[in-house]
């Protein structure tokens, strides 16, 4: 319990310090290398922590397009980024079935859902429709 109380806080912080940037997001800041998922948090439940990152990547490409690693399937779709705003087409998924404890689902429409993100170091975060992912670059 007070593992997911330091986490909730550390994301509430890092959501609080990239609302306070007036830097705009450039897409050097996010093009490159894979994006691993560290954390799910839907307002109102309870943090999620990714037990397994390098299954649920995001990568951007510098033609605008994105490449995702979703449990056992893989994601295609668009991106566009405008300063802190970002926001992803709905994707092109396969549709195998992952398992019940997947976070395939909930990683999908978080991501297609996506309205801003912000990056600090290796790691970004991505917020839309009342859902925070928090990503780290894995190269």
């Amino acid at each position: 319990m007070e593992r997911r109380f330091f986490m909730a806080m550390a994301i509430a912080a890092a959501v609080t310090a990239a609302a306070c940037s007036s830097q705009p997001l450039v897409p050097s800041d996010i093009v490159g290398g894979t994006w691993q998922l560290h954390s799910i948090h839907e307002n109102g439940s309870d943090l999620i922590s990714v037990a397994l990152p390098s299954r649920y990547t995001l990568k951007f490409q510098d033609d605008g397009h994105i490449a995702v690693t979703n449990d056992c399937n893989s994601c295609g779709g668009s991106y566009m980024l405008s300063g802190s705003s970002l926001t992803l087409s709905q994707m092109a998924c396969t549709r195998a079935f992952c398992g019940d404890a997947s976070l395939d689902q909930s990683y999908s429409r978080a991501l297609e859902g996506a309205t801003s993100a912000s990056v600090s170091g290796s790691e970004m975060i991505i917020n839309g429709n009342g859902v925070t992912l928090v990503f780290r670059r894995s190269n």
